[in-house]
């Protein structure tokens, strides 16, 4: 008897013992985690962006597709389609809410969430965000309203809760509205931060100068630039975000947690801008990969990353000028001349307008250099459009977004079936310590009160 123990003693440390280290890893806890949510990024947008990459520039795969793990279901408390506050309240707090609350239950009572835990753990903190950081999902982790519009309130919650680094979008919040924000009390919470001991950046040039936590760094007034409209001398990537925040926590000496948000590849797909979607999913890539790369080095970080919910209904794959049965001729590279998001041409093209009207050569010049449009195969819609911005200029600018979005979308045999959010299931992904515990099909509230306790927080 003594012996089959004994050989069961060393079969059993043997089978340890040849357990691949990466595999072993995944099965214990980390010390630090980084939290990616990609606001709106589905499936179809991940095979969007590898495509085009391997078309365009000989990548095989994205960076994230070795670390999939499996999907992610996201409903909401009181309805099958989620928004980002519901949505990033179960990833904050572990559990369902109604579309709008921010880190409460549907009665508006508070939960606490991981980001707020692991301060009181005496763990270093960080928001990312490329949209406004008082938006839904880094309010659900930093703040609790019943409703996310308010925001002027978050960013005040924000500042009290020692999280040492702010940073990305969103200075509307943060400043009054004699200087151009949009708080009515007349706070500068910028200011405050300062004197409360944060370094300050506003641009990119001034984020990459600081060496020392804490750090508030707020780009813009409202969300940042789309990708593929960043002026690099003036903001950073998610990526260049990233590995600064990293680089500043992981030189503190202590634990850490980040929530970094791709913010702006929901907004692309509320607007069915494919190109604007394209990019800013393949920069979340680049994020990833530079997280990974810490994460590796590091050997004690749980990088993980999924989803809010899906944005648009994308469609991977079209009829052509709604011709059924019109073949499978999908073809990302289309989009490789398109040099603008919709939203920046729309920007710029209101501004002329304010100011003394758009000269029609430039206008069509604009749609060929940007869009890669001829005026001519648009030439009676676009005309209806102009013709009505004089006295509807809203319902003109949506127009406008339609036609291009829709130009765009058929050229590539791209499908987009709504401007909302769907319920599909979002995939999530992970590497590290304590990944196993992110595998299969899972509800967003598992991963919240998973990711707690793999921190020990639950």
């Amino acid at each position: 008897m003594r012996r089959v123990v004994v050989l069961f003693i060393a079969l059993f440390v043997f089978s340890c013992s040849s357990i691949p280290e990466e595999v072993r890893n995944a099965q214990e806890s980390p010390q630090n985690v980084i939290f990616f949510i990609a606001d709106g990024c589905g499936a179809a947008s991940y095979t969007l962006a590898r495509d085009y990459q391997r078309e365009m520039d000989g990548i095989p795969s994205l960076s994230l597709d070795r670390f999939e793990q499996g999907s992610v279901i996201t409903f909401a408390e009181g309805g099958r389609i989620t928004d980002s506050a519901a949505s990033a309240t179960a990833y904050a707090c572990g559990v369902k809410t109604l579309n709008g609350r921010i880190a409460m239950t549907a009665d508006s009572q508070a939960v606490e969430t991981v980001l707020e835990k692991a301060e009181t753990a005496g763990y270093n903190t960080a928001l990312i965000s490329t949209a406004r950081i008082t938006h839904a999902t880094p309010a659900s982790f930093s703040s609790h309203v019943a409703a996310r519009a308010m925001e002027a309130q978050i960013a005040e919650q924000q500042l009290t809760k020692g999280i040492e680094i702010l940073m990305g979008g969103g200075r509307r919040y943060y400043t009054p509205a004699e200087q151009g924000g949009g708080r009515q009390d007349g706070r500068d919470l910028i200011e405050d931060a300062e004197s409360a001991g944060y370094h300050r950046a506003d641009n990119r040039a001034e984020m990459m100068a600081i060496d020392e936590l804490p750090l508030i760094a707020l780009f813009t007034n409202s969300h940042m630039a789309y990708e593929i409209d960043r002026v690099v001398e003036e903001e950073p990537s998610i990526a260049e975000m990233t590995m600064k925040s990293l680089e500043l926590l992981g030189s503190a000496g202590k634990p850490f947690f980040i929530m970094i948000e791709a913010g702006r590849i929901d907004h692309a797909g509320h607007g069915n801008d494919t190109a604007a979607h394209l990019w800013d999913v393949i920069a979340y890539d680049r994020a990833w990969q530079a997280a990974v790369e810490f994460a590796r080095e590091d050997g004690n970080t749980l990088v993980l990353g999924t989803s809010d919910h899906e944005t648009g209904g994308l469609t991977i794959g079209a009829e052509h000028g709604g011709q059924r049965g019109s073949g499978y001729s999908y073809d990302p590279t289309k989009l490789a001349p398109i040099k603008s998001s919709i939203e920046a041409f729309q920007g710029e093209l209101a501004g002329l307008m304010m100011n003394g009207g758009v000269d029609s050569e430039w206008f069509q010049a604009a749609l060929s250099d940007r869009f890669n449009i001829e005026f001519g195969s648009v030439a009676e819609p676009m005309s209806d459009i102009i013709a009505q911005a004089d006295t509807n200029a809203l319902a003109a600018s949506v127009q406008l977004q339609r036609l291009l979005g829709g130009v765009m979308a058929d050229s590539a045999r791209i499908g987009w079936s709504t401007g909302g959010h769907t319920a599909v299931n979002v995939p999530i992904f992970a590497y590290g310590p304590g990944s196993a515990r992110f595998m299969g099909t899972l509800d967003n509230t598992q991963i919240g009160i998973r990711l707690q306790e793999v921190l020990g927080f639950r």
